[in-house]
């Protein structure tokens, strides 16, 4: 069950004795009650506040604050400071309102006697079944310093996939935009005054002139209705992107062919598959636990259908390098390094190997597509403005004839 931060208004007396009041973020009241004993305040009264929030100007909890949670853990358990104290420290350096309530819960929580991947496993919309299991084998082996270090270096590594990826997708909405932009403003201002002197010197306009103009008309007027169009489309999209399960796993088909981009989400995605079960792997989880955990984090469903189908597989007795062959989803070389770690023994090392030859190529990709793509900008660019010239010059060069 998600937990959700709560807003309390509490009352209550300081050390000094005196009465003090204000406003806490929790998870419930216990968690509340709990984060004000720690600032030493006795309290006298705490009831929820109810308030409305705009979602833009809720804090929420980023990657960034999730590595800073582990790996601040990690280095205080590694010099021997016990974990509630630890906790304590990290709380006090928590920029992030929200983030700082989670790990006073969190706190709270291994007080009364949980586990610390119990106490996480609460908050699963910040710690995923990879942090939680992984957290879990660490608690059972006595080396959770070891497995948290190793989450903080998997988590920097795939949020920098994430980054690069996302950088990538965004140059082509950025073009995309800046053509609509201009294709605007041609339509709403400067083909009206061209209109103008058409109609003014009677001259008959030519087929492709006019298209422009009731273009240009038709969006003057019906400008309501485009926008109603996109804001529902753009609404129509994310919701059956979440909810439909067909029209999801269409996009995500379609998202690996796109010339391009779909090499790219589809070596990120080998990445991710690859540097993730080398990390479960290293922290003793058994193949299937590790493969039900892929499912999960793949981000694509047609991915994530193969690791369904890669766990069943493995459940009858088959290679992980036998079943990932048959998804007919991942590259030769990749079955044939896998293939190899499992008869030296070295399934990790080999994994280890290839996420990191996958994140350099999407580095490589993603930092030259600028160069790629430049010149299709300019293309684009050219060909529409050009469109525009001609379309508004035609009337004029036969005005000019007839005279």
């Amino acid at each position: 069950m998600t937990n959700t931060m709560k807003t309390y208004k509490w009352t209550g007396l300081n050390k000094q004795g005196s009465r003090v009041k204000g406003n806490i973020q929790a998870t419930d009241v216990k968690a509340a009650e709990t984060e004000l004993k720690n600032l030493q305040i006795e309290v006298i009264n705490i009831v929820e506040k109810r308030q409305f929030v705009l979602p833009f100007f809720r804090s929420r909890v980023k990657t960034k604050d999730i590595i800073f949670f582990t790996r601040y853990l990690s280095t205080m358990l590694s010099a021997g400071m016990p974990i509630l104290h630890s906790l304590d420290v990290i709380a006090q350096d928590q920029e992030n309102p929200t983030m700082k309530s989670v790990v006073l819960s969190i706190r709270a929580n291994i007080t009364a006697g949980m586990t610390l991947s119990d106490s996480i496993s609460q908050y699963p919309d910040y710690f995923n079944d990879l942090y939680c299991n992984l957290t879990r084998a660490g608690e059972k082996s006595a080396t959770l310093e070891i497995v948290l270090s190793r989450i903080v270096k998997y988590l920097e590594k795939t949020e920098r996939i994430k980054r690069k990826v996302r950088n990538a997708l965004i140059y082509p909405a950025v073009i995309t935009f800046v053509a609509l932009a201009v294709s605007l403003v041609l339509l709403l201002f400067v083909v009206p005054q061209f209109q103008k002197m058409f109609q003014s010197a009677g001259v008959k306009l030519p087929y492709f002139t006019q298209i422009i103009i009731n273009l240009s008309n038709f969006i003057r007027n019906y400008w309501w209705l485009l926008l109603v169009i996109i804001i529902f489309g753009i609404w129509g999209f994310r919701y059956l992107r979440k909810n439909n399960v067909v029209f999801s796993t269409f996009i995500d088909r379609l998202s690996l062919r796109i010339i391009i981009f779909g090499t790219i989400i589809q070596k990120a995605i080998i990445a991710r598959f690859t540097r993730t079960l080398s990390i479960t792997l290293d922290a003793g989880l058994p193949i299937v636990e590790s493969m039900k955990i892929m499912i999960n984090i793949m981000n694509n469903r047609i991915y994530s259908n193969a690791m369904r189908k890669v766990c069943e597989d493995l459940t009858t007795g088959n290679q992980l390098s036998f079943s990932i062959e048959k998804t007919k989803l991942f590259p030769n070389m990749v079955i044939q390094m896998i293939s190899v770690g499992e008869a030296s023994g070295a399934v990790g090392e080999m994994l280890n190997n290839i996420a990191t030859y996958y994140e350099e190529e999407v580095d490589s990709i993603a930092d030259n597509l600028s160069t790629l793509v430049e010149p299709l900008v300019i293309v684009i660019l050219g060909v529409i403005i050009g469109c525009f010239v001609i379309a508004m010059y035609l009337p004029i060069f036969k005005l000019g004839t007839t005279i």
